[in-house]
């Protein structure tokens, strides 16, 4: 919602990727082959949004952002974990959707994000995920806050580690 920068991208990156990384630990006694998939997947998203560098394209952060997506999409949807999925889903697509839609940014918080949750609702329709979960927002705190607060909730129903940001 806001323009990208390095500290923002290796904070979200941190963020679902450590969520990533705990729904993979959670899962790896019924699946120890997605778990792993999940797992990388989160390193994968920590690792390209550490090495972003602001003015430089995010080609690569958005790829592995693609990538956690395709793991994602092979939770079933009759998971226990499903609802952590459609979260990590969620906060993903939007991630992608702020970069994308960079240039279409003005300073406007409401303007942008207005700008933003359209190019969301047009990425990735065709995942079991999308418009699963919405992140909660509070007005008063971060979207990466908002992304904790919602994932910790849910993971707490279902004994998953949860995220700090």
């Amino acid at each position: 919602m806001c323009k990208v920068t390095a500290a923002a991208i290796v904070a979200d990156g941190a963020a679902v990727g450590t969520a990533l990384n705990n729904l993979g630990e959670a899962i790896q006694a019924e699946d120890p082959a997605l778990a792993t998939q999940l797992e990388n997947a989160g390193k994968a998203v920590i690792a390209a949004t550490q090495n972003w560098q602001e003015g430089s394209t995010l080609a690569a952060v958005e790829d592995a952002e693609q990538a956690a997506i395709a793991v994602l999409n092979a939770i079933p949807l009759t998971s226990a974990y499903a609802p952590l999925a459609a979260i990590a889903f969620a906060a993903l697509n939007l991630l992608i959707a702020n970069g994308q839609s960079q240039p279409q940014l003005t300073g406007s918080a409401i303007g942008n994000a207005k700008v933003m949750l359209a190019k969301e609702a047009q990425l990735n329709t065709d995942s079991p995920w999308h418009d699963k979960a919405k992140i909660d927002h509070n007005p008063f705190h971060s979207p990466r806050k908002n992304f904790e607060n919602t994932w910790n909730k849910q993971a707490a129903k279902l004994n998953v580690g949860t995220v700090t940001v």
